[in-house]
């Protein structure tokens, strides 16, 4: 079973180290520009993106950047595997931004409220992680290695089930 390699936008001012630090998921990465998102796969640049926010550049988008950010989140919505990864957990963004360093007088729930829309409205799964970075990193790493090894195992006449026992 191959490994995937991940493509990175060149725009990515501080990127995961997928490979690096997942080295049994992950096959390599190369920086290229992409259209929409952050990251996705050799071979399924169509298919599948994956947008990253720190916290600070989510308050940002949501609030400063806002059409910018809901015109990319439209062209993110038309991948068939698509989603936005927060470096943040549900819990951290609504104990407001004080912590982070990020004056802002917004309401936690304007963010939340915009995720929200946005996944229901675009159908972008929103995925929350942590502020700590090796846990982001772990769930991107682990988010775009299982979408690639179900692709693969379709594309190669398998089906989609990694596991027999239990048809996952």
């Amino acid at each position: 079973m191959p490994k995937p390699v991940v493509l990175v936008d060149t725009r990515e001012q501080q990127p995961l180290a997928l490979c690096a630090s997942h080295p049994n998921w992950i096959g390599g990465e190369r920086r290229v520009a992409l259209k929409t998102g952050d990251y996705t796969v050799e071979g399924m640049e169509s298919l599948l993106a994956l947008e990253r926010k720190n916290l600070a550049d989510l308050v940002a988008c949501i609030i400063t950047y806002r059409v910018r950010f809901l015109a990319s989140c439209e062209r993110l919505a038309k991948f068939r595997w698509k989603a936005i990864l927060i470096e943040a957990s549900y819990e951290d963004i609504k104990s407001g931004w004080d912590e982070f360093g990020i004056p802002s007088e917004v309401h936690p729930n304007a963010v939340c409220g915009t995720l929200d829309a946005i996944e229901a409205k675009l159908g972008i799964p929103i995925i929350y992680t942590s502020t700590h970075r090796q846990l982001a990193t772990e769930r991107a790493a682990s988010w775009l290695s299982k979408h690639f090894t179900y692709w693969w195992l379709e594309q190669n006449g398998f089906g989609r089930v990694l596991v027999d026992s239990d048809k996952l």
